[in-house]
C-alpha cells in the first residue's frame, strides 16, 4: 500500500513539475527534472500499472496546463485532456519495457521526440505544450532549432531527466549518460552562442500592431460593429505616427464581412488612403456560400492587393470533424457554438515594401527601397511547425500571427501560444509578429528574442493599444526551412535501431 501511494504522489507530481515549467510559472528549470518522479514508479514487470501511472501524469500536467480551456467548452476540455495523457502513458510504458530488458536508456529521448511528433500530428494535431517551448526564454539553447525543430530541445531535456534518473537507480552507465547529457548541453549553448552572433540582416521593416480588447462578447454584436471600427481606427491612426510601413488589426478584428469580388471596403480603404499606410485586417471573408476566416490586405491607396484564407481550422471551434457521416450531432451538445467555416487551399504570400533615406557627411541623401514578403498565420496556425515552415519556403521574409486569445480570459493561455511564435521564429529564422485582440501582442525576431509588447501599467492581456517595432530580414533559409522535421525522422529511425540491437543483446546475455 505504501508502494502504491508512493508511486500516486510521484505521477501526480510529475504533472505539476512539468506545468511549473510552463506559463504562468515559467520556471523553465523544472522542465529539466519533470520526468524522474514518473521515471521511478517504473516497475519492468507490471506493463500496466506503468501505463496507468503514465496516464495520471499525463492526466495531471494537462489538465493543470489546459485549465483556462474551462472559458470555452468543458467537455472539450476533459475529452483532450484525457486524450494527450494517453502520449505521457505509452512513454511510461515503454520506459517500463526499456527496464525490464536492461536496454540502453538513451532510447528514451528519441521515443519522447517520435511521441511528441505525433501529438502534432496525428488527426488534426494538438501541438499545444511541446516540453522544449518550456525553454522559450533561454535563448542559448533554443538556437539548435533551426536544425531539430523544437524537437531538438525536447531531446535535451530528456536526456537531461534521464541522467538524473540513471543517478537514482545507480544504473551502471549512470556516469556516461550524465557526460552525454552536459556533452549535449554544452553542444547546444556553443551552437546557440555561434547562432546569435552569425546572423547577417539585409533590410529592415517598420511594423505597428494593434491591439483593441474588444470584449469577447461583444466582437459579434450588430450593435456595436461601429464602436469597433472606431476603435481600430483610432489606435490605427495613433500607430501611424511612428512611421510604420504596414498596420496589423488582429484575428477578425472587422466586424463586417469582406464580399468577395470587391476591390475596397468602405472603412479600411478609406483610413488606408487617408494615412497612406497599408493595413492588414482579420475578417470574415465569403466565396459564394462558403465563409473563410481570413487576412486581407489594403495598400496605401486603400485598395486589396491579397487575401488569405486560413489553412488549419480549429476543430469543434469553427468546424465539425467528419460531420457530414458521424459528429454532426455534437453541435447539439457542445456548449459553445461552432463556426462552419471552410478551408483555404493556398499558403498566400503578401508584398510589401519599406523606405529609408540616409544623409551622408557631405549633404547626399540616399534613398533605399526594400521589398519584402510575408505570410499570416491565423489563430492557432502558429503552433504547427510544418506552416510556418511552407509560408518561407514560399518566400515570406517574416510572419505575422493575427490572433484573438480573449476566449480564453485572463489566464496563462496567451503567454502559453507565445511560446510556439517563439520557436517558429527560430526554426526559420524569420521575425514573428503577433497581433492579438487581447495579448499578448508582440513583435519576435529571428532569434526568438521578444523585442517589445502592447502593454499598460506592466499588463499585456486585457489592455488596448499599439506598438511599433523595427524587424531584421536575415539573408537565406534555415535548414529547418529547407529539410523539415528530419530530426524527428532521426529520432524514429535511432528508435528502432536501439530496441532491435538492445532487444537482441538482452537475449544473448540470457542465454548465456
Amino acid at each position: 500500500m505504501k508502494t502504491y501511494l508512493r508511486n500516486v504522489a510521484f505521477a501526480f507530481s510529475a504533472g505539476v513539475i512539468g506545468f511549473l515549467a510552463f506559463p504562468p510559472f515559467d520556471i523553465s528549470f523544472a522542465g529539466w527534472f519533470c520526468l524522474v518522479p514518473i521515471l521511478l514508479t517504473i516497475d519492468p514487470k507490471k506493463p500496466k500499472q506503468n501505463f496507468l501511472y503514465g496516464y495520471l501524469t499525463g492526466v495531471v500536467f494537462f489538465a493543470c496546463l489546459l485549465y483556462w480551456l474551462v472559458n470555452v467548452t468543458i467537455p472539450g476540455m476533459i475529452i483532450l485532456v484525457l486524450v494527450l495523457a494517453v502520449f505521457y502513458a505509452v512513454f511510461a510504458f515503454f520506459a517500463g519495457f526499456i527496464l525490464k530488458y536492461s536496454m540502453n536508456l538513451l532510447i528514451l529521448p528519441f521515443i519522447w521526440v517520435v511521441l511528441e511528433f505525433i501529438r502534432g500530428n496525428i488527426f488534426t494535431g494538438f501541438p499545444w505544450g511541446v516540453l522544449g517551448y518550456s525553454q522559450y526564454e533561454n535563448t542559448n539553447i533554443i538556437q539548435i532549432a533551426d536544425l531539430t525543430g523544437a524537437y531538438g530541445v525536447s531531446f535535451l531535456i530528456v536526456a537531461f531527466n534521464v541522467a538524473i534518473f540513471s543517478v537514482f537507480i545507480r544504473a551502471k552507465k549512470r556516469i556516461s549518460y550524465m557526460m552525454l547529457a552536459l556533452l549535449f548541453m554544452l553542444a547546444s549553448t556553443s551552437y546557440g552562442i555561434y547562432r546569435l552572433h552569425g546572423l547577417t540582416a539585409w533590410g529592415e521593416a517598420t511594423v505597428s500592431v494593434v491591439q483593441g480588447n474588444i470584449p469577447q462578447q461583444l466582437k459579434w454584436d450588430s450593435s456595436y460593429a461601429n464602436d469597433i471600427v472606431k476603435e481600430y481606427t483610432n489606435l490605427t491612426k495613433r500607430a501611424s505616427t511612428d512611421g510604420a510601413n504596414l498596420v496589423v488589426w488582429p484575428e477578425t478584428s472587422y466586424p463586417y464581412l469582406f464580399e468577395d469580388g470587391k476591390t475596397e471596403i468602405e472603412e479600411i480603404s478609406k483610413l488606408s488612403r487617408e494615412l497612406a499606410v497599408p493595413i492588414l485586417a482579420g475578417g470574415v471573408s465569403r466565396k459564394g456560400d462558403e465563409y473563410f476566416n481570413s487576412a486581407v490586405l489594403f495598400n496605401g491607396t486603400g485598395e486589396i492587393v491579397e487575401k488569405y484564407d486560413k489553412l488549419h481550422l480549429v476543430p469543434f471551434g469553427e468546424y465539425v470533424p467528419f460531420e457530414e457521416n458521424v459528429l454532426s450531432i455534437l453541435r447539439k451538445y457542445i456548449d459553445k457554438p461552432i463556426g462552419d467555416f471552410g478551408r483555404g487551399k493556398e499558403y498566400t504570400v503578401f508584398p510589401m515594401s519599406s523606405f529609408s533615406s540616409l544623409e551622408k557627411d557631405d549633404g547626399t541623401v540616399i534613398r533605399t527601397t526594400n521589398f519584402f514578403k510575408f505570410g499570416v498565420l491565423i489563430c492557432f496556425e502558429d503552433i504547427f511547425p510544418y506552416i510556418t515552415r511552407e509560408f518561407v519556403k514560399n518566400g515570406a521574409n517574416f510572419m505575422v500571427n493575427m490572433t484573438n486569445d480573449a476566449w480564453f480570459g485572463d489566464t496563462a493561455a496567451p503567454r502559453q501560444h507565445m511560446q510556439a511564435s517563439v520557436f517558429r521564429a527560430v526554426e526559420n529564422r524569420v521575425p514573428v509578429i503577433r497581433a492579438a485582440n487581447t495579448g499578448v501582442s508582440c513583435f519576435i525576431d529571428s532569434h526568438g528574442k521578444i523585442l517589445s509588447r502592447v502593454e499598460l501599467g506592466g499588463k499585456d492581456v486585457f489592455v488596448d493599444g499599439y506598438a511599433t517595432d523595427t524587424v531584421n530580414v536575415l539573408y537565406g533559409k534555415s535548414y529547418y526551412t529547407v529539410y523539415g522535421d528530419v530530426f524527428v525522422y532521426f529520432c524514429a529511425l535511432m528508435m528502432a535501431l536501439l530496441l532491435i540491437t538492445e532487444g537482441l543483446l538482452s537475449k544473448d546475455e540470457e542465454k548465456t
